[in-house]
C-alpha cells in the first residue's frame, strides 16, 4: 500500500472536489492535496449527467450569492483554467437565459420571488403574456400570465467544467487517485486519513467529503451522519421539427417539465416526479417521457407534437432535507468537512462553493461568499434554508 501525507484529502471528483482542490492550491491556502475518485470517466456522477443549467433565479440569498460568483467565474473559465499547454477548456456557456412560466396558480409566488431576487441584485425581466408570445412564438400562452426571465442565465457543458478544474488542479500539484475511498480513519475525535485499496493518505488539515450522492456513505465511513441521499432523475434528448429552439432559454413550465436547446439542433427535456427513486438508479425510462411528459410538452409547445425521441439518460440528484447544499465542517467530527447535497444546482454553484470551503478550512471563515448558513449544524439548530426554486 502506498502512503502519503498531504494537507487536505478529498473524496469525490465531480465538480466540487476538483473545485476545492483548485482553490486551495491556486489561492496558496495549502501546499498539498490528494483527491480520490472512483469513477474517473464520470459515467455515474451527478455532474457528468446533469443538464448543465446556470441560473441566478433562487429563493434564498445564499444561493443567489453562490450563483453570482460562479457565473462570473464561468465567464472567464478558460483563462482561470489555463495551463502551460494553453487556455482551459471551452465550457460552451450559452447565455440564452432561464424562463419560469407563470400561470394563475404560481404567479403570485414567482412574482414575489422575483421581487426578492431583484433586491438581491439579480438581473431579470418580467414578461407579460403578449411579450412572452412575441419573444417565444412557439409557446402556447393562452393559460399563462407571463414569465420571469433570468437575463444572465443559461447553460454550459458540465464535462468540460470538470475537465478544466481537474487539469488545472493537477498542474498546481494535486494528486488524483482513481480508486474508491474505502475508509475514513478517525483518531481522538478527528478525521486523520483516507484509505483505498492501494493508498493510505493522511491529512494534516482536513478530510473533505465531496462525494455527491455518495456523501451519506462517506459520512458513515467516518462514523457520522451526513443527510444526503440520491434521487434518480431522467433526461430526454429529442429532435424537434424545426430549428427555432436554438435561441430558447432553459424554460420551466408550471406543470414541472423543463426544456432547453442542445447542440446539433436537439432539445433536452426533463421533469422531477414525487415518486422518483431515492436510490442509486440509472435506468432510463423511455415510457415515462411518452406517457407523463410529452403530452404536457406538446400542449405547451404544439410543434413538439411532431418531435422524435432520440435518446436520454438517468442521473442522480444529491438531496438534503431542505433541498440546499451542505458546505462546511461536520459538527460531530473535527477536521471532517462536507461539500455535497446540492439538490440539482451543484454545477451552478461549483466555483463559489469550492472557494468558500477552501477558505473555511484554511482561514477559519468564509471570505469571498458567506456560506455559513449552509453548514450542517443548521439541521440540529432548526435553521433549515428551504429552497423553493428546485427544478
Amino acid at each position: 500500500m502506498e502512503n502519503r501525507t498531504v494537507d487536505v484529502a478529498i473524496i469525490g471528483g465531480g465538480v466540487m472536489g476538483p473545485s476545492v482542490a483548485y482553490h486551495l492550491l491556486s489561492q496558496g491556502l495549502c501546499q498539498s492535496v490528494a483527491l480520490f475518485e472512483q469513477d474517473p470517466m464520470h459515467m455515474h456522477s451527478s455532474t457528468g449527467l446533469s443538464a448543465g443549467g446556470i441560473r441566478h433565479l433562487f429563493s434564498s440569498a445564499v444561493n443567489i450569492a453562490l450563483a453570482t460568483f460562479s457565473v462570473r467565474f464561468y465567464e472567464q473559465f478558460a483563462q482561470h483554467m489555463a495551463t502551460e499547454a494553453g487556455p482551459g477548456p471551452d465550457v460552451a456557456f450559452r447565455r440564452n437565459g432561464y424562463l419560469f412560466l407563470l400561470d394563475r396558480q404560481n404567479e403570485e409566488s414567482l412574482l414575489r420571488r422575483a421581487d426578492f431576487q431583484e433586491r438581491e441584485g439579480v438581473e431579470l425581466e418580467r414578461l407579460d403574456r403578449a411579450a412572452l408570445k412575441d419573444r417565444f412564438p412557439e409557446i402556447e400562452v393562452g393559460d399563462l400570465q407571463g414569465g420571469v426571465f433570468g437575463v444572465r442565465d443559461g447553460f454550459l457543458d458540465p464535462y468540460q467544467v470538470m475537465r478544466g478544474f481537474t487539469q488545472k488542479a493537477q498542474e498546481l500539484g494535486a494528486q488524483f487517485i482513481t480508486e474508491r475511498a474505502e475508509a475514513v480513519e478517525v483518531e481522538a475525535g478527528c478525521a486523520v486519513a483516507v484509505r483505498s485499496a492501494g493508498w493510505r493518505v493522511a491529512a494534516r488539515l482536513a478530510v473533505v467529503n465531496a462525494a455527491g450522492a455518495w456523501a451519506g456513505d462517506v459520512g458513515r465511513m467516518a462514523g457520522v451522519e451526513v443527510p444526503v441521499v440520491p434521487r434518480s432523475r431522467q433526461v430526454y434528448q429529442v429532435i424537434p421539427p424545426s430549428a427555432a429552439f436554438d435561441r430558447y432559454p432553459l424554460t420551466i413550465d408550471p406543470t414541472g417539465f423543463y426544456f432547453r436547446p442542445e447542440t446539433g439542433g436537439r432539445v433536452l427535456v426533463g421533469k422531477s416526479f414525487d415518486d422518483d427513486p431515492r436510490d442509486f438508479v440509472w435506468d432510463w425510462k423511455r415510457n415515462l417521457f411518452l406517457d407523463a411528459i410529452w403530452p404536457d410538452l406538446a400542449a405547451r409547445v404544439p410543434v413538439m407534437e411532431n418531435l422524435r425521441l432520440e435518446s436520454g439518460w438517468a442521473g442522480l440528484y444529491e438531496v438534503t432535507p431542505d433541498d440546499n447544499a451542505i458546505i462546511g465542517p461536520h459538527p460531530d467530527l473535527e477536521r471532517f468537512y462536507v461539500i455535497a447535497g446540492f439538490s440539482g444546482h451543484g454545477m451552478m454553484q461549483g466555483p463559489a462553493a469550492g472557494l468558500a470551503l477552501a477558505e473555511r478550512i484554511c482561514l477559519g471563515s468564509y471570505r469571498s461568499v458567506d456560506a455559513s448558513g449552509l453548514e450542517l449544524r443548521r439541521f440540529a439548530e432548526g435553521r433549515e434554508y428551504r429552497e423553493d426554486a428546485i427544478v
